[in-house]
């Protein structure tokens, strides 16, 4: 446990914590994952319900992992590969942002491959994430937002002990379209 004060945000990037569940090794994203991440940035329906668009080319995710490691740089966004141990291959990506030291919180963010949807495999991939951000990182709030009609992403946060604080009408416009999106949150009284 840290000192209780704020977010331990170095100790997060000095550490670079790895995690191993039951299906799937959790580490940082690296340069080597670029093809991997491709097939899974390159489906639509994977961006569909996100402000990121889907990665046409090689370069498109050449340029979004150059974004990734200058995060790391900079120390403001924790990204994790979700690697499946049966194979070896990248099926996702999670981590957090928004970290904001002085009030102790931080954002969950995740997406996973298409064909991996509906098997609990990203609720999988951050429940050690969130178990770190409260006990190691001395987080007093977690929050994640979704789109409202993505069942699945609510889901995911509901499994993660998470709680609906309300709806943000139009909070988003993505693809053109304004979004409303769910709030969800989990704090340290939760546990």
């Amino acid at each position: 446990m840290g000192s209780g004060d704020y977010v331990n945000i170095e100790k997060l990037f000095a550490e670079s914590p790895e995690f191993e569940t039951e299906r799937l090794v959790l580490r940082r994203l690296t340069l080597n994952d670029l093809d991997d991440y491709f097939m899974f940035a390159s489906d639509p329906r994977v961006s569909q319900q996100s402000l990121w668009n889907c990665h046409e080319t090689l370069d498109d995710s050449v340029q979004y992992m150059q974004r990734v490691l200058d995060n790391y740089e900079k120390k403001t966004v924790y990204l994790w590969a979700f690697i499946l141990k049966e194979t070896g291959k990248l099926i996702g990506r999670g981590g957090i942002f928004h970290l904001n030291e002085p009030m102790q919180s931080a954002e969950l963010g995740y997406a996973i491959a298409s064909s991996y949807w509906g098997k609990g495999l990203a609720a999988e991939a951050m429940q050690p994430i969130v178990e770190y951000c409260f006990q190691e990182l001395d987080c007093n709030r977690l929050e994640g937002k979704c789109n409202a009609g993505n069942i699945g992403s609510a889901r995911v946060m509901e499994k993660l002990g998470m709680s609906v604080e309300g709806l943000l009408r139009k909070q988003l416009k993505i693809k053109g379209i304004f979004t409303d999106q769910k709030l969800y949150s989990r704090i340290r009284d939760d546990l």
